[in-house]
């Protein structure tokens, strides 16, 4: 799964449930961009992990420089992704996001991801956009987790705003870096790292952090192939993640890459291992770059536990 890019949408609101009492963004005005949204009611006491299935309502190439986006506070997670670049493969409708996910998971591209926070910016450079093909299938994910006593209305609203064809002077992509090996012992901290190198020269523009609840700290350094200088990326709030940006691009020549760390609490009598529920734990690390290259990668090159995960 890849962070392809930030964006997109169309004008049509999904709706499952009642819409909560916030303002909700309207929708970019048109020929400026698009909305996507998605709307569900997690009962008291429980955790909703749901995706809708629909098909962007567009007949050409979005060229999307900026994201805005809106959701609950504490959300656990939002995801866009889409499942190949020709629309009407998958079939629309509201599923369980588990089995969906299990059955696609080779072939999805996850395009955009928030948490925890309410609202936020995404800005890309001038001239340089997110290049989302028309139609495509999207599969908008919400995951939180109820933990009150009275139903949740939640929503996700994502507008993206384009630029003309004309303005476009650089695309961009992303990459993801999982450890999928994750061990955590019964009442411990534990901490596990991952050290991969690029196989292209880049420049990174976006970096950002995932754990789920026993995450306590997450970091970053660049690794020049054989050492790892110092820290320039922490985050100790896995509620919510820094998605940073940086105004003056970091770039990573090829056989060069990053040095990542995860550091949990397990305060439970139970060994902890990865997964995809929010019992389960996560070490992700991605970052978005230019130039736009779908076959920019960061190789796993070495771990704390000796297992390498590949992003192919």
């Amino acid at each position: 799964m890849i962070w392809l890019t930030l964006l997109f949408g169309c004008t049509e609101t999904k709706t499952d449930s009642a819409v909560p009492t916030v303002t909700l963004m309207e929708p970019p005005a048109a020929g400026q961009g698009f909305q996507l949204a998605m709307d569900y009611t997690v009962e008291p006491y429980t955790e909703a992990w749901k995706c809708l299935v629909y098909r962007l309502d567009t007949d050409t190439f979005s060229n999307v420089n900026r994201v805005e986006y809106q959701q609950n506070y504490g959300m656990h997670h939002i995801t866009i992704s889409t499942s190949g670049m020709i629309g009407g493969q998958l079939e629309p409708g509201l599923f369980d996001c588990e089995p969906l996910f299990l059955e696609l998971m080779d072939d999805t591209m996850m395009i955009f991801g928030s948490q925890g926070y309410e609202e936020g910016v995404i800005q890309l450079p001038d001239g340089v956009a997110a290049s989302v093909p028309a139609g495509i299938d999207i599969i908008h994910e919400l995951h939180y987790v109820n933990t009150t006593d009275k139903p949740v209305d939640l929503y996700s609203r994502l507008n993206a705003y384009t630029i003309p064809d004309a303005e476009m002077t650089e695309g961009i992509w992303g990459g993801n870096v999982r450890d999928e090996n994750i061990n955590i012992p019964p009442n411990s901290e534990h901490t596990e790292w991952t050290r991969c190198v690029m196989n292209k020269d880049v420049d990174v523009i976006f970096l950002g952090s995932h754990t789920h609840k026993l995450g306590k700290n997450f970091t970053v350094s660049l690794f020049d192939g054989t050492e790892s200088g110092d820290i320039f990326y922490t985050n100790d709030d896995w509620h919510n993640p820094n998605i940073v940006q940086y105004e003056t691009p970091i770039h990573v020549p090829a056989g060069t890459g990053f040095e990542y760390s995860c550091t949990w609490e397990n305060p439970t009598d139970e060994a902890i291992q990865y997964g995809l529920t929010a019992d389960d734990e996560m070490c992700n690390f991605t970052f978005v770059h230019t130039p736009y290259d779908m076959n920019a990668l960061c190789e796993v090159v070495e771990t704390s536990d000796g297992v390498l995960w590949s992003p192919n």
